[in-house]
């Protein structure tokens, strides 16, 4: 059984059809990307397997269970938790205190919530920023703050979305590596990412969608090298490595 299974997922917006009849099913321990022009469908996608918007049709499985149209507090619940392109933390409160907000989905226990926010950090390299102000932070140490958060919701799917936006290479590098540790510990991810370098060494399968609907899917080879994926986003010049 698939660990998430999206079936048939539509979501219109008026006369737009943002998502458009998008199937796509993800193994459990995979890291699956998803890759696409700007506007293609690949957060309004997410959007609707976070509970953010109900799809117009289809359904969306995790383990089995339909959480189609669920609310994102219930979906977080259920252990499926998301980062967002856009960072905001509470600027005027500690790495910590950001932190933690996470993890009160699991227990209202304040030690135990600080026990494992702090347990987060410490894997995530953030330890020694607990105490900084969130607005202090460099922008890629918000990013990490931002999967900080997800993680303490303790989650067995994390949906990344663009979070090595904006990175310089050696932090990418960094990222993929924190990537890679969090799936070797038994979480199942599904990340959106434009840096091809990036998506193409970290993932084991990808998917590419554009104006909405999926064009192909395979490994990152097979992907790098579609006609139709190359001529909708990757472009000619690009060569697989």
């Amino acid at each position: 059984m698939a660990e998430l299974e999206i079936k048939n997922v539509s979501k219109h917006f008026g006369g737009l059809k943002a998502v458009d009849q998008f199937d796509l099913s993800i193994e459990k321990n995979q890291i699956f990307g998803l890759i696409g022009p700007n506007g293609a469908g690949k957060s309004t996608l997410f959007n609707c397997v976070a509970g953010v918007y109900a799809p117009t049709y289809g359904q969306v499985s995790f383990r089995g269970d339909e959480i189609t149209g669920m609310k994102p507090w219930d979906i977080c619940k259920k252990r499926i938790a998301r980062t967002f392109q856009l960072v905001k933390p509470f600027k005027m409160k500690t790495v910590l205190y950001n932190t933690m907000v996470g993890a009160y989905i699991r227990s209202t226990n304040p030690a135990e919530v600080r026990d494992m926010a702090l347990d987060v950090l410490e894997r995530l390299k953030l330890a020694d920023e607990k105490d900084t102000l969130a607005k202090n932070l460099t922008i890629a140490d918000r990013k990490r703050l931002e999967l900080a958060r997800a993680m303490a919701t303790d989650p067995e799917m994390l949906l990344l979305d663009e979070c090595m936006a904006g990175l310089r290479p050696n932090e990418v590098d960094e990222v993929l590596e924190i990537i890679r540790g969090i799936r070797d510990g038994g979480v199942t991810i599904f990340v959106i990412e434009h840096i091809m370098r990036a998506i193409m060494s970290v993932s084991d399968r990808i998917a590419v969608i554009h104006f909405g609907k999926k064009i192909a899917e395979g490994t990152p080879e097979e992907v790098s090298t579609n006609d139709k994926v190359i001529k909708a986003y990757l472009g000619e010049s690009y060569v697989a490595t």
